[in-house]
């Protein structure tokens, strides 16, 4: 392998061979050993040397785990691409079909308590996975604005040159603008679906869309003063049958308010919590860009400077190399037709610290809890062991459950497994913004598309 001069198109053209044909572990591990300081050598004189490290780490993670996936194996040397955080548990709205919603609460749908999200344990899940995350979306079932510290988190994701992103009603007294535009953030959705209060309101339940509004202005104001194009402010609509008719309106005032886009997006069906909140079955998703240059704008934020202590992390991991974390790798070649993608792409952390493969919300009796961060390793933890083994081997998972052995929250799962947080084309956003260039356009093709 690799007997050309190593550089990263040639690598990753190469290994990629490499998985699609199955080849042992331990030959693509040492492949990328042996690469992987002419790799970032290379990437050195585009982007830096924090860059560069981070980079090729991220990369070389990336093929790691795509081998895993491709040998359906259970125990991962890899880590997870992307990270679902939640910097708050609670919210302050009620939205019909959330874990916050009247209903659910009233009826304890869900095993959810509040809790806000402390900097040493974020720092603790950084310390593990930010060498090797591309990305770190900051919401899931909470609102990210009601903790204070979350821009200080989000600054801590920039250091391991991780994309960032969180959605936010924007429906809060305390809106730190300027803050939210120094820290690096990338994006910010906003979780606007009404323009005017009497429709707004019938989804966003105690929301204001008076102080939404002022909120909006005041970060397209930040950035403005501050010279800054990030983050990119997203007006995200989600269309239901009572406020379709508000679109256009909505349109309007997003493009009079000066975010960056506008999109209508088609929600999951809520009506089992509000049967008066049903989805617009005859709206189609649309996209309204207001600025251009999206990814060049994500590129120049994706550079910033390293504080030290990431920097030695980065270090760290990067001269651990890849073939003494062998174990596990390849035990199964080929094992079975579909797996979840969740299982070797993403992790998710709630603001109490518990680990999650996915966006699914806990439940009593349902346990989607696979284990705590500060537990060791927690990408192999017993449960996604055993969730990656329920994939690879349904048969052999059933006759565990016939002899008493646990369940697993997987094999009842009714979401898209082929879908997830980071997918394919965040994979390949990444790269496109990423040191400018410095990734190529078949090696981006070559990571994305799994």
């Amino acid at each position: 392998m690799l007997k050309r001069r190593p550089i990263l198109r040639d690598v990753v053209s190469e290994i990629d061979g490499e998985v699609r044909a199955g080849a042992p572990a331990s030959d693509i591990l040492a492949a990328l050993d042996r690469a992987r300081e002419p790799v970032r050598r290379n990437l050195r004189r585009h982007i830096g040397d924090a860059a560069a490290t981070a980079l090729t780490l991220k990369l070389f993670n990336l093929l790691v785990a795509k081998y895993h996936f491709a040998a359906r194996d259970t125990r991962l040397i890899s880590r997870p691409l992307g990270l679902l955080v939640d910097p708050s548990n609670g919210c302050n709205l009620a939205c019909p079909g959330c874990v916050q919603s009247t209903r659910a609460k009233s009826l304890r749908l869900f095993d959810w308590k509040n809790g806000l999200l402390p900097s040493d344990r974020f720092a603790a899940l950084l310390e593990r996975y930010g060498p090797y995350a591309m990305q770190v979306m900051f919401c899931n079932y909470g609102e990210p604005l009601t903790n204070p510290r979350t821009p200080e988190l989000i600054a801590m994701a920039k250091g391991y040159y991780a994309q960032t992103a969180l959605s936010t009603n924007l429906s809060v007294g305390r809106c730190a603008a300027e803050a939210y535009v120094q820290c690096g953030l990338d994006f910010m959705y906003l979780a606007i679906d009404g323009a005017s209060q009497a429709v707004y309101g019938r989804y966003r339940k105690n929301g204001d869309i008076g102080l939404v509004y002022r909120n909006v202005e005041k970060l397209v104001d930040a950035k403005r003063r501050l010279a800054s194009r990030t983050p990119v402010l997203r007006w995200q609509y989600l269309a239901f049958e009572h406020n379709a008719h508000e679109i256009p309106r909505a349109l309007e005032m997003a493009r009079s308010l000066g975010v960056d886009q506008f999109a209508v997006e088609i929600p999951f069906d809520v009506s089992w919590d509000d049967p008066e909140v049903r989805v617009a079955r005859d709206v189609e998703p649309s996209q309204t860009q207001f600025i251009s240059g999206t990814e060049e704008i994500l590129a120049e934020n994706w550079n910033r400077p390293a504080p030290q202590a990431s920097r030695e992390i980065l270090e760290r991991e990067y001269a651990r190399g890849w073939t003494g974390r062998r174990t596990g790798a390849g035990e199964n070649p080929g094992a079975s037709a579909h797996t979840c993608r969740w299982l070797y792409k993403s992790m998710t952390l709630d603001a109490n610290g518990r680990i999650l493969p996915c966006c699914g919300a806990p439940k009593p009796g349902v346990d989607v809890v696979f284990g705590d961060l500060g537990d060791s390793d927690e990408f192999n933890s017993p449960r996604y062991l055993q969730a990656r083994r329920f994939f690879r081997d349904p048969a052999a998972y059933g006759a565990e459950r016939e002899s008493g052995g646990p369940s697993v929250y997987c094999a009842n799962c009714e979401w898209n497994q082929d879908h997830t947080e980071f997918g394919p084309a965040e994979v390949a956003q990444y790269l496109r913004t990423a040191g400018r260039g410095a990734v190529d356009a078949a090696t981006i093709e070559t990571c994305s598309s799994w």
